[in-house]
């Protein structure tokens, strides 16, 4: 039997959170700055748990990227690439490649949007489970559209997608609240750390 390794992303995988960083790339500085002002009230919310992950994303999403067209749209995520990879924890890196060493499947299970997350598991030979945005007639709707791949939505999407019983040890790596219903379906859990 083979091994299996979920990773948590942002956080886990990266120094810092990538969404922030890619919204920034996106649509600039000024306007960065300026739309978390205008939704300081949600992310207020967010922090004081008065609004859900899900909820505060999708409306700073909305605010963002409704009305990209969706071909713009995976242009930036592609440009955003080089970005991206900058933000990779080297012992991360490590441990991922360890894994394919082994020969074990490794997956990248995260809130983050596909778009920009599926490119970058893709070159590295590594296997995605994310957030999707919703298109609507070739133009982002500003909503989800799979649900927001966060807490237990972590494991519905993995067990959808994996039969954990044919596996001989279920890997798991996260940081944060958002992963600890994912770190209990491992029989090897690692919370902020690799070894």
């Amino acid at each position: 039997m083979s091994n299996i390794a979920f990773f948590d992303f942002d956080g886990t995988i990266t120094k810092k959170d990538s969404l922030f960083v890619f919204v920034k790339f996106a649509v600039g500085k000024w306007r960065f700055y300026r739309g978390l002002g205008a939704r300081f009230w949600i992310l207020l919310g967010y922090v004081f748990g008065l609004c859900s992950n899900t909820y505060a994303k999708e409306a700073l999403m909305r605010y963002f990227f409704r009305g990209y067209s969706a071909q713009e749209f995976a242009l930036l995520c592609a440009n955003f690439q080089t970005t991206l990879c900058g933000l990779t924890k080297i012992q991360a890196m490590e441990k991922i490649a360890w894994h394919k060493d082994r020969g074990d499947v490794v997956v990248v299970v995260s809130a983050t949007f596909e778009e920009y997350l599926k490119p970058f598991c893709q070159n590295l030979g590594l296997e995605c489970l994310a957030t999707r945005l919703e298109v609507v007639d070739g133009t982002l709707s500003g909503k989800f559209a799979t649900p927001n791949c966060y807490g237990e939505q972590k494991v519905v999407r993995i067990k959808a997608h994996y039969d954990l019983s044919q596996y001989q040890e279920i890997y798991a790596y996260g940081d944060s609240k958002g992963d600890y219903q994912m770190l209990a379906l491992a029989t090897q859990r690692f919370y902020k750390k690799f070894a």
